[in-house]
């Protein structure tokens, strides 16, 4: 995965350089140098190759994959697997020590600067550059982790320091609040408004939005990932080992819920949303259970998002109930938080679908059915961005 073109001699087998840990080409010669000991030693001259510079390092010069470690050395766990980047435990622990290099607490202490040794050194690997001291002041003319104060241990953020809010880069607003989904049971209890006011609705008929609190839509349904799946469907359905440990969708209701409608698990169901329906079997799980939100019950459904119509095992796709719809700094959609229906017993298939979905969700209105939701065409907040849009601040 990492490699280093430049070749260290010695040591080894012979015939190897130290720290070439994959094969020969065809005319003997190594395909490449030595593994990179971690990301400090990738350089930008192309003398070196990284897939991904958090996982540099877990496979090093040593020839040992240190993600299958499992002897654990420490409180922190190190010997026990990789934690990338570099097998750091505890992200920033520069923080862990005052500005001038002790640690705040002797119980708590992660890293702390050795000034005999000129260098930081503890308990966990330095998450900040080893030997910058702490009285290190930039002069305001260099770059990157030059640039950063020996005092300021955020190191990821360009000026070393910790936010309170984010100064720049999002499009709603500096500080963490909290709106309901864009379809939720109920309102939101700390704003008039209910939903994000710079979201993307998409809004057409096909894509409408129940409003807050709809009686035909009173359940909460949420997607989630198994254990046995990897990643999402497409990878999960083709992989014949993963598809014998999770052979049919399902969606996970409580007793209470199960008691109320009179189903048994394994029994048929179909989830109906304003999207259209989809036919699944009960999980009667204890795992599901019911809230109290605003004096009422609010139940909620959990459905893998792993099965479709192709692969070793299919079922129907949980992405056929839910909205398409855009959060406002990276257009992420909302699938997580959305209002539904169950209907006991199994799906009419052919022409009597339509008729027993119109039962369920009517095809006529208005596509903005949710009173915050904008109608077609509307202009966007000028806050808004995503994906498809330039964004008005760059």
């Amino acid at each position: 995965m990492v490699g280093d073109r430049g070749v260290v001699a010695g040591g080894g087998d012979p015939g190897r350089n130290e720290g070439v840990v994959f094969g020969v080409d065809r005319e003997g010669k190594p395909h490449h140098g030595p593994q990179v000991a971690d990301y400090n030693e990738l350089k930008a001259d192309g003398s070196t190759a990284c897939g991904c510079w958090i996982y540099s390092g877990v496979f090093s010069r040593d020839g040992v994959n240190k993600g299958n470690a499992r002897q654990s050395k420490d409180y922190l766990g190190h010997g026990w697997g990789f934690s990338w980047p570099s097998d750091r435990r505890i992200i920033y622990n520069r923080a862990s020590a005052s500005p001038t290099g002790e640690p705040w607490s002797e119980r708590k202490k992660l890293v702390w600067w050795d000034k005999a040794q000129s260098k930081w050194t503890g308990g966990d690997v330095p998450d900040f550059p080893v030997g910058k001291s702490p009285d290190y002041r930039p002069t305001r003319q260099e770059k990157g982790l030059d640039a950063i104060p020996g005092d300021a241990p955020f190191m990821l953020h360009e000026d070393g320091l910790g936010w309170i809010y984010v100064p720049k880069g999002l499009h709603d607003g500096p500080f963490p609040t909290h709106y309901e989904p864009l379809e939720s049971p109920v309102r939101n209890l700390l704003y008039s408004r209910d939903t994000d006011p710079v979201v993307n609705w998409f809004t057409r008929q096909e894509n409408r939005f129940a409003p807050p609190g709809d009686p035909r839509f009173p359940y909460v349904l949420t997607t989630y990932r198994l254990t046995e799946h990897h990643t999402a469907g497409g990878m999960s359905r083709f992989l014949p080992h993963l598809a014998e440990l999770q052979p049919e969708m399902f969606a996970e209701i409580s007793p209470e819920l199960a008691i109320e409608l009179r189903i048994k698990n394994s029994d048929y169901i179909c989830v109906v949303t304003l999207r259209g329906a989809i036919e699944t079997r009960a999980l009667v799980s204890r795992r599901a259970r019911p809230l109290q939100i605003d004096g009422k019950t609010i139940h909620q459904i959990a459905l893998p998002f792993h099965f479709g119509t192709a692969g070793n095992v299919r079922g129907a796709a949980a992405n056929d109930l839910i909205p398409i719809s855009g959060e406002p700094n990276v257009t992420i959609m909302e699938t997580k938080a959305l209002a539904c229906n169950i209907v006991p017993g199994r799906l009419p298939r052919g022409p009597a679908f339509e008729d027993w979905l119109d039962r369920y969700v009517p095809r006529g209105g208005p596509p903005n059915l949710h009173p915050e939701q904008p109608p077609p065409g509307a202009p966007r907040g000028t806050l808004a961005a995503g994906h498809e849009h330039e964004s008005p601040t760059t």
